[in-house]
């Protein structure tokens, strides 16, 4: 082993260890462990939430009803991993809540492991500041299982706070 590799990086894992349940609620600032290139992909280190994360990425205090820390600074290029475990496959109704001074054409996806765009771009409405915010809808097919999703910003300008999962209604 060469002092470059001391100490040895951290492998990529769900945050706290435990997976996001999904449906249920997933903290923006809870993304996977395992650092740059690996666990996430920013360009710039921003965030004053280091009390949380020792990381220093783009995480902040928010205002948003439930407080904790929302994911900011955002820009195109810029991802975020989550290891989340899905209890039964099917579509689901994925609620972002956001905060953008301005709207933002095809601000963001979401996409699985492969790579594979599972949302189509999301369009994000202005709520007229970062910390004012708003919940914007769109759907997701999850297999069963544990898996990793990954949020990729393609345009910045928005604040995040949450990525709530629930069950579409059965057709019929």
């Amino acid at each position: 082993m060469s002092d470059n590799d001391w100490p040895p990086a951290a492998p990529e894992g769900p945050y706290g260890d435990v997976p996001a349940a999904v449906p249920g609620t997933m903290q923006a600032e809870d993304y996977d462990t395992g650092g740059q290139g690996l666990a996430y992909n920013v360009t710039s280190v921003n965030g004053n939430a280091n009390s949380y994360r020792a990381d220093g990425v783009n995480l902040e205090n928010t205002s948003d009803t439930g407080g904790g820390y929302d994911l900011g600074w955002t820009g195109g290029g810029q991802w975020f991993r989550y290891t989340v475990d899905v209890a039964t496959a099917g579509t689901y109704t994925l609620g972002l809540r956001i905060a953008a001074p301005s709207a933002v054409a095809g601000a963001l996806h979401l996409s699985d492991s492969a790579g594979t765009d599972l949302t189509g771009a999301v369009d994000l409405p202005a709520t007229g500041d970062w910390q004012s915010w708003a919940t914007v809808t769109t759907h997701v097919p999850l297999p069963a299982g544990r898996q990793t999703l990954a949020l990729d910003q393609d345009n910045g300008g928005w604040n995040i706070n949450y990525l709530g999962f629930s069950a579409d209604e059965p057709a019929g």
